[in-house]
């Protein structure tokens, strides 16, 4: 495939900069400053940058920055849980379980054999995920063994392995972006809430409030991404001044919205320090983490090597924040 060279006639304007692919809006600016040749491959989800003998890639939101290992421990969200957990990190338990064409691979026992005993494990309430996968897409909550094969069936139909790990009351999640044992960008994810009116469901709040917010807002993002567990309860009519969480899930690709935080201040110290021990367990350079608050406890979630700021971008103030954190990434690959 012949790579698109991105000349400086395509950079975009600061204010479109919220596009689908803030990230190819960002490299084609940077680039031209940086004498950086950068070429689209797969109509853009792969960036192939290069300046003089050097060549680097972006895959996806994936920089060139980590090593092969811990790349590969990173697409294993149950190799990453296990990793922190052996270096003393705070971290979620997640269980593999692998495709049951795979059991014989395994020296474990595959299938929903697997699931089943980490459902069992983990107290009968647990969330299936693809082990592999991002942005919230197939997460779900199972409290029956019909439940569970159902979500473990999908994660098999899409992937070669699911994950559980037990369902948890989140009280606060944050992702801080971590480059080179420093914090570059850290926000909470706030859950999309409706106050009902006493007289429309809450399918029909979200969507009133997706049509105020416009397409690039949290209620548009949360109608397009949702799946039937948790349209299900959309069917409600909620009370007149009853505030209701729209999702369990606290992805912004599934609703929630941005909130930056001061990553220096005291609030952050602890969800600080517990990032810089994961970075330091998984040997991590460019990536985010996503700290929990449980029972008043912080542990990691989840460790990710992808890096994606559009939903950071569709914020107020967003595109320079967005702008500053690619660049840094992109730059660190050329030094």
């Amino acid at each position: 495939m012949r790579g698109r060279v991105a000349r400086r006639g395509d950079e975009p304007a600061m204010s479109e900069l919220n596009s689908e692919r803030v990230l190819v809006d960002v490299a084609r600016r940077w680039g031209a400053k940086a004498g950086v040749r950068v070429e689209l491959l797969g109509d853009g989800w792969v960036l192939r940058l290069s300046r003089g003998d050097r060549v680097r890639y972006v895959h996806g939101y994936t920089f060139d920055l980590n090593g092969a290992g811990t790349a590969g421990v990173l697409r294993d969200k149950a190799a990453a849980s296990e990793a922190m957990a052996r270096a003393g990190v705070a971290a979620v338990e997640h269980r593999f379980v692998p495709h049951p064409d795979l059991a014989k691979f395994m020296p474990e026992v595959g299938g929903l054999e697997a699931a089943r005993a980490g459902f069992e494990a983990f107290g009968c309430d647990v969330v299936v995920k693809d082990n592999a996968g991002t942005g919230g897409r197939g997460v779900t909550r199972a409290r029956t063994v019909a439940e569970l094969e159902a979500a473990a069936g999908g994660c098999f139909a899409r992937g070669q392995s699911a994950a559980l790990c037990r369902f948890l009351s989140i009280e606060r999640e944050t992702r801080l972006i971590m480059l080179d044992g420093a914090c570059v960008l850290a926000y909470s994810k706030e859950r999309l809430t409706v106050r009902g009116d006493g007289e429309r469901a809450v399918r029909s709040l979200v969507e009133a409030r997706a049509e105020a917010e416009g397409p690039s807002g949290p209620a548009a993002r949360c109608l397009a991404n949702a799946d039937e567990g948790t349209t299900a309860a959309w069917a409600r009519v909620p009370a007149k001044g009853e505030v209701v969480l729209v999702n369990w899930r606290h992805n912004l690709g599934q609703g929630a919205d941005v909130r930056f935080e001061d990553a220096a201040s005291g609030a952050m110290a602890g969800r600080l320090a517990l990032a810089m021990s994961a970075v330091a367990a998984l040997n991590l350079t460019f990536g985010s983490v996503d700290v929990v608050r449980v029972a008043g406890r912080e542990m990691v979630l989840e460790v990710n090597a992808g890096v994606m700021v559009d939903a950071v971008a569709k914020s107020p103030g967003g595109p320079a924040i967005a702008k500053r954190v690619y660049e840094q990434a992109l730059s660190r690959m050329f030094e």
